[in-house]
């Protein structure tokens, strides 16, 4: 692989808007800096930025349980002054905190380039992976996840198996057009006996014991067992099951009542520039939670804390083969929690 040790980019030098006019794409920070997954499309067809300032957000993310799993630690800080994360480990079981120093937040996602590319194209590629949702066929993308409030970490488990990945971490303001960047650092994760964890680490061997099952497939949807999410913290086991797409988890809380055909109709109308008569479901969402690009047979465990009420997960990431949206093609899946 020809990566340099590391590189920074920001959106600002990429070329991925080429791909998506701004009155049609929405993108991950637009679901995770604003407020409410869907309610950035509110603005479609006119100033989206503006009119995503304002949206609700009440974040879910939870580690009681999680931190009582054992993990050794896997800490990642990304800001202005660069990226801290660790260069080399041993395969196994990780509990990993994103943090960014305020006022900014931050964005991380364990990804694995094709062989070949030189690190300006790398990171910019990751870059449109992260902040535009257009992903590639060979690329490979771990799991990862995006922190909502600055100065406030969030943790999720993961089990790297051994390879070199690159650490994709990028920052910005929690501010709708702020520019983002992003830096590719590796991390090799060695095979069984090829390296040795900090002294005094505890290695974990099992898998969390999990509460809820969030299935990704290839044919576009988000399956949830059991169908009645309890509340209150919880282990969700989030895998991409299938092998055609890669997939996010962008949940958000709607209106009792509301279906997933109705917030994909409620889509359609935002992206085709003419939104329905009154208040569109996207501007009554509020932003809960986020898992950020996996690949197929990747897989990552979240702990949200949801209270009782109707959920929906949207898939926004583009289709490579079509350019749509996921949602567009059915990816929407409403959930309760009880």
């Amino acid at each position: 692989m020809t990566l340099r040790p590391f590189s920074t980019l920001t959106r600002g030098q990429v070329g991925s808007d080429r791909h998506l006019s701004a009155s049609t794409r929405t993108t991950r920070r637009q679901i995770v800096t604003i407020g409410a997954a869907l309610a950035g499309l509110v603005a479609l067809g006119r100033d989206h930025h503006a009119a995503a300032q304002g949206m609700a957000v009440e974040t879910a993310f939870s580690e009681e349980k999680l931190r009582q799993l054992g993990y050794p630690a896997l800490d990642i800080t990304v800001g202005p002054d660069g990226v801290v994360a660790p260069s080399e480990l041993p395969e196994g079981w990780y509990l990993v905190s994103l943090s960014a120093p305020a006022p900014y937040v931050g964005y991380v996602d364990f990804m694995l380039p094709p062989d070949g590319l030189d690190i300006e194209t790398a990171t910019q590629q990751a870059l449109d992976a992260g902040s535009n949702d257009i992903t590639r066929m060979d690329w490979g993308y771990a799991g990862g996840t995006n922190t909502f409030d600055p100065d406030v970490p969030v943790r999720f488990a993961i089990h790297l198996a051994p390879g070199v990945y690159q650490v994709a971490a990028s920052y910005y303001l929690p501010d709708q057009g702020a520019e983002e960047v992003m830096t590719l650092s590796p991390l090799t994760i060695t095979a069984a006996g090829g390296g040795t964890p900090a002294a005094g680490t505890p290695v974990a061997v099992m898998a969390p014991t999990v509460d809820v099952r969030l299935e990704m497939t290839d044919d576009l949807r988000y399956i949830v067992t059991p169908d009645v999410v309890p509340s209150g913290p919880q282990i969700w086991e989030i895998a991409n099951t299938g092998t055609m797409h890669r997939h996010h988890v962008v949940m958000a809380r709607y209106p009792d009542g509301t279906t997933a055909e109705a917030i994909i109709a409620d889509m359609a109308a935002l992206f085709s520039g003419t939104p329905p008569a009154g208040e569109p479901l996207a501007a009554q969402a509020v932003g809960v939670a986020y898992a950020a690009l996996q690949s197929g047979g990747y897989t990552t465990y979240n702990e949200f804390d949801l209270s009782a009420g109707t959920y929906a997960l949207v898939c926004y990431i583009l289709n490579v083969q079509t350019g749509v949206p996921h949602l567009l093609d059915g990816m929407v899946t409403v959930f309760t929690v009880a």
